[in-house]
Protein backbone atom coordinates (compact mmCIF):
# COMPACT_ATOMS: atom_id res chain seq x y z
CA UNK A 1 0.00 0.00 0.00
CA UNK A 2 2.93 2.46 0.49
CA UNK A 3 6.20 3.31 -0.99
CA UNK A 4 9.01 5.53 -0.79
CA UNK A 5 9.62 8.23 -3.42
CA UNK A 6 11.65 11.29 -3.39
CA UNK A 7 11.67 14.89 -5.03
CA UNK A 8 14.92 16.90 -5.87
CA UNK A 9 15.07 20.81 -5.78
CA UNK A 10 16.77 22.85 -8.37
CA UNK A 11 20.64 22.29 -5.73
CA UNK A 12 19.70 18.30 -6.45
CA UNK A 13 18.65 17.83 -2.43
CA UNK A 14 16.39 15.19 -1.80
CA UNK A 15 13.41 15.09 -0.17
CA UNK A 16 12.11 11.54 0.58
CA UNK A 17 8.09 10.79 1.11
CA UNK A 18 6.04 7.72 1.74
CA UNK A 19 3.12 7.45 -0.84
CA UNK A 20 -0.28 5.80 -0.02
CA UNK A 21 -2.40 4.87 -2.69
CA UNK A 22 -6.17 4.36 -1.63
CA UNK A 23 -8.73 3.91 -4.34
CA UNK A 24 -6.69 5.24 -7.60
CA UNK A 25 -6.05 8.06 -5.46
CA UNK A 26 -2.18 8.64 -3.93
CA UNK A 27 -1.07 10.40 -0.41
CA UNK A 28 2.13 11.64 -0.41
CA UNK A 29 3.46 12.34 3.31
CA UNK A 30 6.16 14.36 3.68
CA UNK A 31 8.83 12.46 5.69
CA UNK A 32 12.31 14.12 4.84
CA UNK A 33 15.64 12.42 5.25
CA UNK A 34 14.99 8.31 3.28
CA UNK A 35 16.23 7.24 7.11
CA UNK A 36 12.69 8.83 8.57
CA UNK A 37 11.37 7.63 4.91
CA UNK A 38 11.65 4.23 5.54
CA UNK A 39 10.75 4.59 9.43
CA UNK A 40 7.59 6.46 8.42
CA UNK A 41 6.94 3.72 6.04
CA UNK A 42 7.19 1.04 8.69
CA UNK A 43 4.80 2.88 10.90
CA UNK A 44 1.84 2.97 8.09
CA UNK A 45 2.27 0.10 6.95
CA UNK A 46 1.55 -1.37 10.90
CA UNK A 47 -1.86 0.55 10.74
CA UNK A 48 -5.14 -1.11 10.70
CA UNK A 49 -6.49 0.00 7.18
CA UNK A 50 -9.30 1.96 9.10
CA UNK A 51 -6.44 3.91 11.28
CA UNK A 52 -4.28 4.43 8.45
CA UNK A 53 -7.82 5.52 6.17
CA UNK A 54 -8.57 7.86 8.71
CA UNK A 55 -5.28 9.44 9.28
CA UNK A 56 -4.44 10.03 5.61
CA UNK A 57 -7.71 11.47 5.38
CA UNK A 58 -9.12 8.41 3.58
CA UNK A 59 -12.35 6.62 3.54
CA UNK A 60 -12.75 3.12 2.38
CA UNK A 61 -16.56 3.72 1.57
CA UNK A 62 -15.32 6.83 -0.44
CA UNK A 63 -18.07 7.74 -2.94
CA UNK A 64 -19.34 10.19 -5.97
CA UNK A 65 -20.75 13.01 -4.94
CA UNK A 66 -23.42 12.92 -7.14
CA UNK A 67 -24.02 9.67 -5.89
CA UNK A 68 -24.01 10.87 -2.38
CA UNK A 69 -26.23 12.99 -2.72
CA UNK A 70 -28.81 11.07 -4.57
CA UNK A 71 -28.72 8.72 -1.80
CA UNK A 72 -29.16 11.83 0.51
CA UNK A 73 -32.28 12.34 -1.33
CA UNK A 74 -34.17 9.53 -1.29
CA UNK A 75 -33.03 9.27 2.83
CA UNK A 76 -34.82 13.11 3.12
CA UNK A 77 -38.22 12.36 1.25
CA UNK A 78 -38.61 8.99 3.88
CA UNK A 79 -38.06 11.09 6.83
CA UNK A 80 -39.10 14.71 6.16
CA UNK A 81 -42.20 16.34 5.57
CA UNK A 82 -42.73 16.89 1.41
CA UNK A 83 -42.19 20.71 1.79
CA UNK A 84 -38.97 20.19 3.79
CA UNK A 85 -37.79 17.81 1.54
CA UNK A 86 -38.28 20.15 -1.49
CA UNK A 87 -36.15 22.93 0.08
CA UNK A 88 -33.62 20.61 1.10
CA UNK A 89 -33.20 18.97 -2.26
CA UNK A 90 -33.64 22.82 -3.79
CA UNK A 91 -30.64 23.66 -1.76
CA UNK A 92 -28.65 20.28 -2.31
CA UNK A 93 -29.08 21.13 -6.08
CA UNK A 94 -27.36 24.88 -5.94
CA UNK A 95 -24.22 22.89 -3.75
CA UNK A 96 -23.79 20.27 -6.55
CA UNK A 97 -24.37 23.09 -9.34
CA UNK A 98 -21.85 25.26 -7.44
CA UNK A 99 -19.24 22.41 -7.28
CA UNK A 100 -19.71 21.50 -11.36
CA UNK A 101 -19.19 25.48 -12.25
CA UNK A 102 -16.43 26.28 -9.55
CA UNK A 103 -15.17 22.82 -8.21
CA UNK A 104 -15.20 20.74 -11.13
CA UNK A 105 -12.04 18.68 -10.25
CA UNK A 106 -13.97 17.69 -7.27
CA UNK A 107 -15.18 13.93 -7.64
CA UNK A 108 -15.43 12.52 -4.58
CA UNK A 109 -16.91 13.27 -1.15
CA UNK A 110 -14.06 13.27 0.53
CA UNK A 111 -12.53 15.66 -1.35
CA UNK A 112 -14.83 18.38 -0.33
CA UNK A 113 -13.31 20.90 2.95
CA UNK A 114 -14.00 23.43 4.65
CA UNK A 115 -12.25 26.01 1.89
CA UNK A 116 -14.70 24.40 -0.43
CA UNK A 117 -17.76 25.15 2.14
CA UNK A 118 -16.42 28.81 2.50
CA UNK A 119 -15.98 29.17 -1.39
CA UNK A 120 -19.37 28.39 -1.88
CA UNK A 121 -20.68 31.01 0.87
CA UNK A 122 -18.66 33.79 -1.49
CA UNK A 123 -20.17 32.66 -4.81
CA UNK A 124 -24.29 32.14 -3.55
CA UNK A 125 -23.54 35.95 -2.16
CA UNK A 126 -21.98 37.09 -5.14
CA UNK A 127 -22.66 34.97 -8.09
CA UNK A 128 -26.17 35.70 -10.23
CA UNK A 129 -24.77 32.89 -12.76
CA UNK A 130 -25.17 30.48 -9.91
CA UNK A 131 -28.29 31.39 -8.89
CA UNK A 132 -29.94 31.19 -11.92
CA UNK A 133 -28.13 27.83 -13.55
CA UNK A 134 -29.11 26.01 -10.14
CA UNK A 135 -33.06 28.01 -10.56
CA UNK A 136 -32.84 26.40 -14.16
CA UNK A 137 -32.53 29.76 -15.80
CA UNK A 138 -30.23 31.15 -18.95
CA UNK A 139 -27.33 32.80 -17.49
CA UNK A 140 -27.75 36.67 -17.88
CA UNK A 141 -31.46 36.07 -18.80
CA UNK A 142 -32.50 37.88 -15.25
CA UNK A 143 -30.55 40.72 -14.67
CA UNK A 144 -33.26 41.68 -11.55
CA UNK A 145 -32.81 38.38 -9.94
CA UNK A 146 -31.71 38.84 -6.35
CA UNK A 147 -29.25 37.31 -4.81
CA UNK A 148 -29.63 35.36 -1.50
CA UNK A 149 -28.83 36.83 2.33
CA UNK A 150 -26.08 35.80 4.30
CA UNK A 151 -29.11 34.52 6.34
CA UNK A 152 -30.16 32.26 3.71
CA UNK A 153 -26.81 31.15 2.93
CA UNK A 154 -26.53 30.33 7.02
CA UNK A 155 -29.73 28.22 6.91
CA UNK A 156 -28.35 26.35 3.52
CA UNK A 157 -25.16 25.72 5.64
CA UNK A 158 -27.13 24.57 8.14
CA UNK A 159 -28.96 21.68 5.70
CA UNK A 160 -25.79 20.97 3.89
CA UNK A 161 -24.48 20.19 7.70
CA UNK A 162 -27.23 17.56 7.72
CA UNK A 163 -26.53 15.78 5.08
CA UNK A 164 -22.34 15.75 6.14
CA UNK A 165 -23.00 14.63 9.77
CA UNK A 166 -25.28 11.57 8.02
CA UNK A 167 -22.25 11.20 5.44
CA UNK A 168 -20.30 10.93 8.38
CA UNK A 169 -22.23 8.25 10.23
CA UNK A 170 -22.33 6.22 7.48
CA UNK A 171 -18.48 6.78 7.13
CA UNK A 172 -18.34 7.97 3.23
CA UNK A 173 -16.32 10.84 4.83
CA UNK A 174 -14.26 11.04 8.19
CA UNK A 175 -14.40 14.69 9.40
CA UNK A 176 -17.28 16.85 8.97
CA UNK A 177 -16.53 20.02 6.29
CA UNK A 178 -18.79 22.37 7.59
CA UNK A 179 -17.67 21.84 11.33
CA UNK A 180 -14.69 24.95 11.02
CA UNK A 181 -17.01 27.03 8.91
CA UNK A 182 -18.52 30.56 10.26
CA UNK A 183 -21.58 31.73 9.68
CA UNK A 184 -22.02 35.08 7.70
CA UNK A 185 -22.57 37.92 9.68
CA UNK A 186 -26.64 38.82 8.79
CA UNK A 187 -27.38 42.01 7.53
CA UNK A 188 -29.56 44.01 9.71
CA UNK A 189 -33.09 43.15 9.67
CA UNK A 190 -35.35 45.50 8.07
CA UNK A 191 -37.95 47.00 9.71
CA UNK A 192 -41.91 45.84 9.11
CA UNK A 193 -43.35 48.14 7.08
CA UNK A 194 -46.96 49.08 8.30
CA UNK A 195 -49.80 50.56 6.10
CA UNK A 196 -51.73 53.13 7.89
CA UNK A 197 -55.87 52.54 7.31
CA UNK A 198 -55.70 55.05 4.65
CA UNK A 199 -52.83 53.88 2.80
CA UNK A 200 -54.25 50.59 2.95
CA UNK A 201 -57.65 51.67 1.17
CA UNK A 202 -54.99 53.55 -1.34
CA UNK A 203 -53.78 50.24 -2.17
CA UNK A 204 -57.51 48.37 -2.52
CA UNK A 205 -58.53 51.79 -4.55
CA UNK A 206 -55.62 50.99 -6.83
CA UNK A 207 -56.24 47.63 -7.57
CA UNK A 208 -59.70 48.59 -8.60
CA UNK A 209 -58.91 51.22 -10.67
CA UNK A 210 -56.14 48.78 -12.41
CA UNK A 211 -59.00 46.02 -12.76
CA UNK A 212 -60.75 48.56 -15.16
CA UNK A 213 -57.96 47.82 -17.89
CA UNK A 214 -56.83 44.84 -16.75
CA UNK A 215 -59.22 42.11 -15.53
CA UNK A 216 -56.76 39.85 -13.97
CA UNK A 217 -56.23 42.36 -11.34
CA UNK A 218 -60.10 41.50 -10.09
CA UNK A 219 -58.50 38.01 -8.64
CA UNK A 220 -55.78 39.91 -7.15
CA UNK A 221 -58.08 42.45 -5.30
CA UNK A 222 -59.59 39.28 -3.70
CA UNK A 223 -56.63 38.23 -2.52
CA UNK A 224 -55.00 41.60 -1.19
CA UNK A 225 -57.76 42.09 0.60
CA UNK A 226 -58.72 38.97 2.10
CA UNK A 227 -54.85 39.06 3.55
CA UNK A 228 -55.69 42.68 4.86
CA UNK A 229 -58.19 41.17 6.73
CA UNK A 230 -56.70 37.50 8.04
CA UNK A 231 -53.12 38.01 8.35
CA UNK A 232 -52.31 34.79 6.68
CA UNK A 233 -48.98 34.15 5.10
CA UNK A 234 -48.79 34.64 1.20
CA UNK A 235 -47.82 30.83 1.44
CA UNK A 236 -50.84 29.69 3.63
CA UNK A 237 -53.36 31.68 1.10
CA UNK A 238 -51.95 30.23 -1.87
CA UNK A 239 -52.75 26.26 -0.26
CA UNK A 240 -56.18 27.83 0.70
CA UNK A 241 -58.42 24.82 -0.17
CA UNK A 242 -62.78 25.41 0.91
CA UNK A 243 -62.17 21.84 2.79
CA UNK A 244 -60.29 24.66 5.07
CA UNK A 245 -63.13 27.20 5.82
CA UNK A 246 -66.49 26.84 7.70
CA UNK A 247 -68.72 29.10 6.30
CA UNK A 248 -71.65 28.54 8.08
CA UNK A 249 -69.99 28.91 11.41
CA UNK A 250 -67.19 31.57 9.55
CA UNK A 251 -64.30 29.73 10.50
CA UNK A 252 -61.22 29.05 8.85
CA UNK A 253 -58.42 26.85 9.38
CA UNK A 254 -55.11 26.45 8.48
CA UNK A 255 -53.56 22.94 8.15
CA UNK A 256 -51.51 20.62 6.51
CA UNK A 257 -51.75 18.58 3.48
CA UNK A 258 -50.29 16.59 0.45
CA UNK A 259 -47.74 18.89 -0.83
CA UNK A 260 -47.17 21.46 1.82
CA UNK A 261 -47.45 22.04 5.85
CA UNK A 262 -47.92 25.23 7.88
CA UNK A 263 -44.75 27.45 9.02
CA UNK A 264 -45.26 26.67 12.67
CA UNK A 265 -48.48 25.24 13.93
CA UNK A 266 -52.18 24.27 12.52
CA UNK A 267 -54.74 26.50 13.83
CA UNK A 268 -58.24 27.68 13.60
CA UNK A 269 -59.78 31.34 14.07
CA UNK A 270 -62.58 33.30 13.18
CA UNK A 271 -63.21 35.23 10.08
CA UNK A 272 -64.34 38.57 9.88
CA UNK A 273 -67.41 40.21 7.97
CA UNK A 274 -65.27 41.65 4.93
CA UNK A 275 -62.97 38.12 4.88
CA UNK A 276 -66.23 35.79 4.91
CA UNK A 277 -68.20 38.26 2.27
CA UNK A 278 -65.29 37.80 -0.23
CA UNK A 279 -65.73 34.04 0.08
CA UNK A 280 -69.35 34.36 0.18
CA UNK A 281 -69.28 35.84 -3.24
CA UNK A 282 -67.02 32.96 -5.11
CA UNK A 283 -69.27 30.85 -7.12
CA UNK A 284 -66.80 28.20 -7.94
CA UNK A 285 -66.19 26.17 -4.33
CA UNK A 286 -63.85 23.34 -5.17
CA UNK A 287 -60.27 22.58 -5.07
CA UNK A 288 -58.24 26.07 -4.25
CA UNK A 289 -60.19 29.15 -3.12
CA UNK A 290 -58.01 31.61 -4.59
CA UNK A 291 -57.12 31.23 -8.45
CA UNK A 292 -55.50 33.11 -11.29
CA UNK A 293 -58.38 34.38 -13.81
CA UNK A 294 -57.08 31.15 -16.02
CA UNK A 295 -58.13 29.26 -13.20
CA UNK A 296 -54.60 28.08 -11.47
CA UNK A 297 -53.21 27.50 -8.34
CA UNK A 298 -51.76 31.20 -7.09
CA UNK A 299 -47.91 31.38 -6.07
CA UNK A 300 -45.88 33.67 -3.67
CA UNK A 301 -44.48 34.81 -6.67
CA UNK A 302 -46.99 35.78 -8.14
CA UNK A 303 -48.24 37.49 -5.66
CA UNK A 304 -45.53 39.09 -5.17
CA UNK A 305 -45.17 40.44 -8.38
CA UNK A 306 -48.73 41.40 -8.69
CA UNK A 307 -47.83 43.70 -5.12
CA UNK A 308 -44.63 45.20 -6.76
CA UNK A 309 -46.90 46.72 -9.91
CA UNK A 310 -49.83 47.99 -7.47
CA UNK A 311 -47.65 49.94 -5.25
CA UNK A 312 -45.26 51.71 -7.75
CA UNK A 313 -49.25 52.95 -9.38
CA UNK A 314 -50.57 53.76 -5.88
CA UNK A 315 -47.04 55.44 -5.08
CA UNK A 316 -46.18 53.33 -2.10
CA UNK A 317 -42.72 52.20 -3.56
CA UNK A 318 -41.65 51.45 -0.17
CA UNK A 319 -43.85 48.64 -0.26
CA UNK A 320 -42.85 45.89 -1.43
CA UNK A 321 -43.38 42.70 0.37
CA UNK A 322 -46.74 40.81 0.89
CA UNK A 323 -45.29 39.67 4.03
CA UNK A 324 -45.97 43.52 4.99
CA UNK A 325 -49.82 43.14 4.68
CA UNK A 326 -49.63 40.78 7.61
CA UNK A 327 -47.05 42.95 9.59
CA UNK A 328 -50.08 45.44 8.96
CA UNK A 329 -53.01 43.47 10.30
CA UNK A 330 -51.45 42.77 13.20
CA UNK A 331 -50.69 46.06 14.04
CA UNK A 332 -54.06 47.65 13.27
CA UNK A 333 -55.56 44.64 15.65
CA UNK A 334 -53.34 45.77 18.65
CA UNK A 335 -53.96 49.84 18.10
CA UNK A 336 -57.85 48.45 18.03
CA UNK A 337 -57.16 47.00 21.32
CA UNK A 338 -57.49 42.96 20.64
CA UNK A 339 -54.95 41.84 23.08
CA UNK A 340 -51.77 40.56 22.04
CA UNK A 341 -52.45 36.79 22.87
CA UNK A 342 -54.89 36.67 20.75
CA UNK A 343 -53.33 38.13 18.00
CA UNK A 344 -50.94 35.89 17.98
CA UNK A 345 -53.02 33.15 17.92
CA UNK A 346 -54.79 34.05 15.46
CA UNK A 347 -51.42 34.66 12.91
CA UNK A 348 -49.89 31.84 14.24
CA UNK A 349 -46.77 32.67 16.22
CA UNK A 350 -45.10 30.52 18.16
CA UNK A 351 -43.22 33.51 20.21
CA UNK A 352 -45.67 36.33 21.28
CA UNK A 353 -42.64 38.65 21.41
CA UNK A 354 -42.79 38.20 17.52
CA UNK A 355 -46.16 40.17 17.96
CA UNK A 356 -45.22 42.74 20.11
CA UNK A 357 -41.96 43.72 17.54
CA UNK A 358 -45.37 45.03 15.02
CA UNK A 359 -46.99 46.57 17.62
CA UNK A 360 -43.69 48.69 18.57
CA UNK A 361 -43.56 49.41 14.63
CA UNK A 362 -46.77 50.94 14.24
CA UNK A 363 -46.10 53.20 17.26
CA UNK A 364 -42.64 54.49 16.18
CA UNK A 365 -44.94 55.18 12.88
CA UNK A 366 -47.87 56.70 14.51
CA UNK A 367 -45.05 58.82 16.53
CA UNK A 368 -43.03 60.11 13.73
CA UNK A 369 -46.33 61.21 11.72
CA UNK A 370 -47.54 63.13 14.41
CA UNK A 371 -45.06 65.40 14.49
CA UNK A 372 -45.27 65.85 10.92
CA UNK A 373 -47.97 68.97 11.78
CA UNK A 374 -46.68 71.37 14.73
CA UNK A 375 -48.60 74.67 15.53
CA UNK A 376 -46.73 76.72 17.24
Amino acid sequence: MASIQSKSNKTGKKTYYVVVSVHGKHKWLKAGTKQNAVALKKQVDSLENSQLLEKIGFNAKDIRVDEFFEKYAEHIKLHTSTNTAKRYISIINIFVTFLKMYKHNIKYLSKIDTETIEAYQQKRLKSLDLKTVAEGDKIGTHKKKILPKPQTVNYELSVLRSAFIWAKDREYISIVPTKKVKKLKPKDKREPIILTPQACNLFLKTIREMAKENTRYKSYLKVFQFLLNTGLRSGELCNLTWDDVDLKHGTIKIQAKAGWTPKTYEREFYLNTTALSILNRIKERNGYIFKSIEGNQFTTDMLRNALLRISENAGLKHFTRVHDLRHTFSSLMQINGVDRATVAEILGHEDERTTKIYSHTYKEQMKKAINQVVIK
